[in-house]
């Protein structure tokens, strides 16, 4: 009984001197789970939103559609380190109809055509820095620069797939019934291979409309499509003729930053 008492009794004097060391106190915080910290998101509304337009990313030289791949970087980091917000098409879309209320500092990151170096370079990007981000494709085209595969993997991994149209032709080359068979065919292809079943974004290809286009779009099930003309969008917008900023080899950091802070930006 006395061989018990003692051991109890030096038990309580080692955990007395442990936890007066702080050791007990320390080991006990270190096994608590830590939360990460929420970032807050002001909102509010904007007087215009820059819709920014990619196309391919790479060397090629002379062509405006073209941006080198570190001053892509360049220019993602900019928007990263200062607290640009990029919306969805969604957003993008309440915001133009129903004037409705986003993060502040937001932009609209699309993609056109559906390139190779949308997958290996523009996708492990936007993860990276967690950005919205929307990739318009020509679905009769896939197979030659992206496939079916690569583009589920981007849809599933939080990027957004939308129609260019089967074939990328000039829509205001083409009667209304011409018009919305080329959405609808991508329409179809869209929801055969990637189930979006209810695609509402398109992307004129070249810009390209005619009297009929609007009716066309509308017709097909499509709620707001991109144009190529130059400007922001804003609230109160024709939706089935959303401006947007070209971006391209000739926009270096400094005009970059003018063309998401004002839309008065110089023509280049």
């Amino acid at each position: 009984m006395k061989r018990f008492s003692l051991v109890m009794l030096f038990t309580i004097v080692i955990a007395t001197m442990l936890a007066g060391c702080g050791l007990l106190s320390q080991q006990t915080t270190e096994t608590k789970t830590k939360t990460p910290p929420v970032k807050e998101v002001t909102m509010v509304q904007p007087s215009g939103i820059p819709v920014l337009m990619y196309h391919k990313i790479g060397d090629d030289k002379d062509n405006d559609a073209v941006i080198r791949e570190d001053l892509f970087r360049e220019q993602m980091k900019f928007l990263k380190d200062n607290g640009y917000n990029p919306l969805t098409m969604d957003q993008l879309y309440d915001y133009v109809v129903n004037g409705a209320a986003v993060p502040e500092k937001p932009v609209v990151l699309t993609f056109d055509d559906g390139y190779a170096d949308t997958y290996s370079i523009v996708y492990p990007l936007m993860k990276e820095y967690g950005f919205a981000a929307t990739v318009f494709v020509n679905s009769g085209d896939v197979g030659t620069r992206l496939t079916w595969e690569q583009l589920k993997e981007m849809k599933e991994n939080g990027m957004t797939i939308s129609n260019h149209g089967f074939q990328h032709i000039e829509m205001g080359q083409l009667s209304k019934a011409e018009q919305m068979e080329n959405i609808k065919r991508a329409q179809q292809a869209l929801a055969d291979k990637l189930g979006i079943t209810d695609n509402p974004w398109f992307c004129y290809p070249y810009g390209d409309k005619n009297k009929d286009t609007d009716a066309a779009t509308k017709e097909s099930g499509i709620k707001m499509a991109m144009a190529m003309k130059s400007g922001w969008a804003h609230k109160g917008d024709n939706p089935y003729n959303i401006l947007r900023v070209w971006i391209g080899n000739a926009v270096d950091i400094k005009h970059f930053e003018e063309r998401i802070s004002t839309e008065h930006f110089s023509d280049l």
